[in-house]
């Protein structure tokens, strides 16, 4: 079974709900310096048992990186799964390279269960709203697990553009951070779940 860890503030919350060899939490990692972005999940367990898990990611130059305490192999086998709950069907999969994703995902309004806006900041229409939630956007986000030591870091990069019939070209999008962060949350419930 994956072990994650725990934060310390949290460590006497989840005792109660989590016995020993339960995995729990996502460990932080990064400069002090970089953006960090903390959510808390709460799943139930096969077991019955219910379980909070801390999901923190951080920004970095091009993605955002989770640190998880399981092995790249374990990551990339539930990464697939993961796209998946998020909505977007994996297009791209590189087992040598471990990066899976799709660069190919055209969404129009929203992408499974979320409007395009809380993913993109594609500027605004004026009346309209957001050009993301207006126009046909193109997305590419991949994934890749890398090797830290004991541990893995998946980060997750995530580019895109629209195009209005009145433009010629595109215009490109600029990441909100949320579609990283919720690909990561993903992965660290299939973990948990494992």
């Amino acid at each position: 079974m994956t072990r994650i860890f725990v934060s310390a503030s949290l460590v006497a919350a989840l005792a109660a709900c989590a016995s020993a060899g339960t995995p729990a939490a996502s460990r932080e990692s990064g400069d002090a310096e970089q953006k960090r972005t903390t959510t808390y999940v709460t799943t139930v367990l096969s077991s019955g048992q219910t379980v909070t898990v801390p999901v923190t990611t951080y920004s970095e130059v091009g993605g955002r990186t989770l640190e998880l305490d399981a092995t790249p192999q374990a990551v990339f086998q539930v990464l697939g799964d993961a796209y998946r709950d998020v909505g977007i069907e994996v297009g791209t999969i590189d087992p040598q390279k471990m990066t899976a994703g799709n660069t190919q995902v055209q969404a129009r309004r929203r992408l499974g269960n979320s409007s395009i806006s809380s993913y993109l900041d594609c500027g605004q229409t004026g009346l309209s709203g957001p050009a993301a939630d207006v126009y046909p956007v193109r997305i590419s986000v991949l994934s890749t697990v890398v090797p830290s030591g004991a541990t893995s870091r998946l980060s997750t990069v995530v580019q895109a553009a629209f195009a209005t019939a009145e433009q010629s070209g595109t215009t490109p999008c600029t990441s909100t951070g949320t579609l990283e962060a919720t690909i990561a949350r993903a992965v660290q419930l299939r973990l948990v779940r494992r």
